[in-house]
């Protein structure tokens, strides 16, 4: 069966940039054996899965407070529907999913970027995916070195 146990890792709240950096879009790292799925996250995407989860709760006869924790853990916890996804879904979920081949790439670099405010510094994660179709560019605000080794093993520098 193709779906069961195919994803090997989820990697949530990747943004990629657009528009000269100042706007950017979310995406999940979902990958399987085979490929790496990007799946785009739109904000009516977490919104229906907030008000799914308040709306869950309060079935099951929680308080406001119940609500409000189902709520947060739907948001925080968004890219672990993936696990129950099979690939095609995935990919057919939004039509900017998009997917490459893992056999494909041949180096994926996570290096880590300061950004400064008036009060503090925050990490900034930059990762770099390079295949034999081009270079693939994302931020993190997490970092992603475990999760790429795992997923990727010797290919990340």
């Amino acid at each position: 069966m193709e779906q069961e146990k195919s994803i090997i890792g989820v990697m949530p709240y990747l943004r990629k940039s657009k528009m000269l950096g100042l706007l950017s879009h979310s995406f999940t790292l979902v990958a399987t054996r085979d490929e790496s799925i990007f799946a785009k996250v739109t904000n009516d995407m977490l919104k229906q899965a907030v008000m799914d989860a308040r709306d869950k709760a309060k079935a099951e006869g929680k308080g406001f407070f119940g609500q409000w924790g189902s709520q947060m853990g739907a948001s925080f916890n968004y890219a672990e529907k993936y696990l129950d996804m099979s690939p095609d879904l995935i990919r057919s979920e939004n039509t900017e999913n998009f997917s490459i081949p893992n056999a494909g790439i041949v180096s994926v670099k996570a290096r880590e970027k300061n950004k400064y405010d008036d009060e503090r510094t925050s990490a900034l994660w930059e990762i770099t995916i390079n295949s034999g179709a081009g270079k693939l560019k994302f931020k993190s605000g997490y970092d992603p070195r475990k999760g790429l080794k795992e997923i990727y093993g010797g290919k990340v520098q």
